[in-house]
């Protein structure tokens, strides 16, 4: 996800390069390593309800029953018992389990057409949308020139994806070893998994941000599985201790997509696996929100305007610095988040053992 080019295509197809140490993998961009004290950032103000994701393409309904016409109102379908959030496998008496609901309604828009994860169909629509999993590229939080070639892709597109060296090594790992992952992590936890091609975000105003989590849980959850490269080593890595603080923009993004109140963050390796429970943060969001707004409504659209218009000069002037004047304070943000996320349960050499 944060190589230093095909950021799009391989940020949702290799499982990550870096280590749980937070090393890149070579070839990658490092975190930006900023001093700032420790950032409070204000949380907003009341609270909204859960928004409904206009999901793009659903890989699998499970048991989803469509009422008659007539029930179906301004081109919403609803879909009753589109999920349960059965099976928590965390212990009852833990602050964690999630108890299901008696009834769950989901409403969303359901495209016609069916785009698997990686099909042609499913990088067209992410074409124009920024996608969490550039969240923190967008966002200034890594070395070097990854923003800037973030936007560069998002302005002169190419059809052209070439993954080379241990970029492609990595894209091939998360590629080979994904469906195996989800396998184990819904064997592990007794969870459903359901898939998911696209989300956009259901508000018209942030409808610009999609998603593609690797699956839905129950009603209130969503899974992200990482299938860490080890700088080539694979077979020699180890499970996380600690959640990485690079993937928070991701995970946060694609519960605000979803309309999710958490998310278990899964690292498999052949050694062993972990899961973290991170939950929704809006305050965090209001954050990322407002730098990757300016990034996409002052950096992006207006150059890719420019270039409609053959002043590519002016599009080139567009193109942003490789940070934000916040990035410091997201990459603090996140560090703080990402040491609350909870370890949920740890796998090695066959045993599994959970924690409350």
């Amino acid at each position: 996800m944060f190589t230093l080019s095909e950021r799009e295509k391989e940020a949702e197809m290799a499982s990550m390069t870096h280590e749980a140490n937070d090393n890149p993998a070579p070839g990658a961009a490092a975190p930006v390593s900023v001093a700032v004290a420790t950032p409070v950032v204000p949380e907003v103000a009341g609270s909204r309800t859960m928004t409904n994701a206009r999901i793009a393409i659903f890989g699998r309904i499970n048991g989803a029953i469509l009422p008659p016409p007539h029930q179906r109102k301004l081109g919403i379908v609803f879909i009753r018992n589109f999920f349960t959030c059965a099976s928590p496998f965390v212990p009852s008496s833990s602050s964690h389990a999630v108890k299901p609901p008696t009834a769950f309604v989901l409403n969303a828009v359901l495209a016609a057409s069916d785009a698997p994860q990686r099909s042609d169909e499913w990088f067209a629509l992410r074409k124009d949308k920024l996608t969490t999993s550039t969240f923190s590229t967008a966002l200034g939080m890594w070395k070097g020139n990854s923003r800037s070639e973030l936007w560069h892709e998002k302005v002169f597109p190419s059809n052209t994806q070439i993954a080379e060296g241990s970029k492609k090594g990595a894209l091939e790992w998360g590629l080979l070893n994904e469906a195996a992952a989800i396998e184990r992590y819904k064997s592990i936890t007794a969870r459903d998994v359901s898939s998911l091609g696209f989300a956009i975000h259901s508000e018209e105003r942030l409808d610009w941000i999609g998603a593609s989590p690797d699956g839905l849980l129950g009603c209130c959850g969503v899974l992200e599985v990482k299938c860490p490269f080890n700088k080539g080593k694979p077979e020699a890595m180890l499970p996380w201790k600690t959640m990485p603080f690079y993937y928070m923009p991701q995970i946060q993004g694609q519960m605000e997509v979803t309309g999710r109140d958490w998310a278990d963050l899964y690292c498999w390796t052949p050694n062993g696996s972990t899961i973290f429970r991170v939950y929704r943060e809006r305050g965090y969001w209001e954050l990322l929100h407002g730098i990757l707004r300016e990034f996409w409504w002052e950096n992006v659209v207006p150059a890719k305007e420019a270039l409609l218009l053959g002043r590519k000069e002016e599009a080139k002037s567009l193109k942003p610095t490789s940070t934000h004047k916040l990035t410091g304070l997201v990459i603090a943000k996140s560090l703080k988040l990402a040491g609350e996320a909870k370890l949920l349960c740890r796998e090695m050499a066959g045993r599994v053992e959970f924690f409350r």
